[in-house]
């Protein structure tokens, strides 16, 4: 099997794929929660294998984008995700891999790896990929997609600085999209928290988002359609910041029709 394959094979679905199986009564809490155990019983036993084979596809060739050298660093990173998640091992194999990295792949995996675990590292590598590449427009869209993503609880203050910061440009689709487009799409735990704030922040920003771009606003707020998913508090807590939504503020025709198909259910 070659290096791309394996790395396939070791993937394991995501929280938002085991909640659209799921697709009812979710707890997006107890999901995490069961997905983290089960990494932890399949990497723990054979973590010492894993760090070997993890070390062993170390190379010093100079990067290409070949397939041979793509599928080398797919599995490496799959490994390197592997023992993050599911030992103890991990967080600092991936702050090592941020520093000693020598091609942006590698380096970017090593430092979103960190952030979805959150590990002890993790905020300092975010703020170190940050200023090292703030200036590559692409690059930044790659760390605020990393950053949505992040399961503690200070994520949603993170995420508010960073739209109010005076260098954030509030008016890039791309950049709105990688930030709030991620985090409604791919951090189930903090966006349908059970006391709503990652109902509220997203409507928040909604509203101020829709003043300058409908087309953008309402694609975040597609987001809810998760809701007939949920369990009854995550739900009625949804549903509350939409209707405030809806009751507080004028909003253009393209969140408005999203917005009550989604009351509507």
């Amino acid at each position: 099997l070659d290096d791309a394959f394996k790395a396939q094979a070791l993937d394991i679905p995501a929280e938002t794929v085991v909640g659209r199986h799921i697709g009812k009564d979710v707890n997006p809490d107890a999901v995490a929660a069961a997905r983290k155990s089960l990494l932890t019983a399949l990497v723990s036993p054979v973590a010492a294998k894993l760090a070997s084979a993890y070390g062993a596809l170390a190379s010093s060739d100079v990067y290409s984008p070949d397939a041979a050298q793509a599928g080398r660093r797919s599995l490496r990173n799959g490994l390197l995700a592997l023992l993050t998640a599911g030992s103890d091992r991990g967080a600092s194999l991936a702050a090592e891999q941020f520093e000693a990295a020598t091609n942006m792949t590698d380096r970017y995996a090593a430092m979103a790896i960190s952030v979805r675990n959150w590990t002890n590292e993790a905020s300092a590598l975010l703020g170190e990929f940050r200023t090292r590449f703030a200036g590559d427009p692409l690059v930044f869209d790659k760390w605020l997609t990393a950053s949505a993503q992040a399961p503690d609880d200070e994520v949603i203050e993170r995420m508010r600085a960073t739209l109010t910061a005076p260098d954030f440009p509030k008016t890039n689709p791309n950049r709105l999209r990688s930030l709030l487009g991620s985090f409604v799409m791919a951090n189930p735990v903090q966006f349908t928290r059970i006391d709503g704030a990652g109902f509220r922040f997203i409507t928040e920003a909604v509203v101020e988002i829709d003043k300058v771009n409908p087309q953008v606003a309402s694609r975040i707020l597609t987001g809810f359609r998760v809701l007939p998913t949920l369990e009854a508090p995550r739900r009625e807590a949804g549903m509350a910041a939409l209707q405030a939504l809806k009751d507080q503020h004028t909003l253009s025709r393209n969140v408005g029709e999203i917005l009550d198909r989604i009351i509507a259910g």
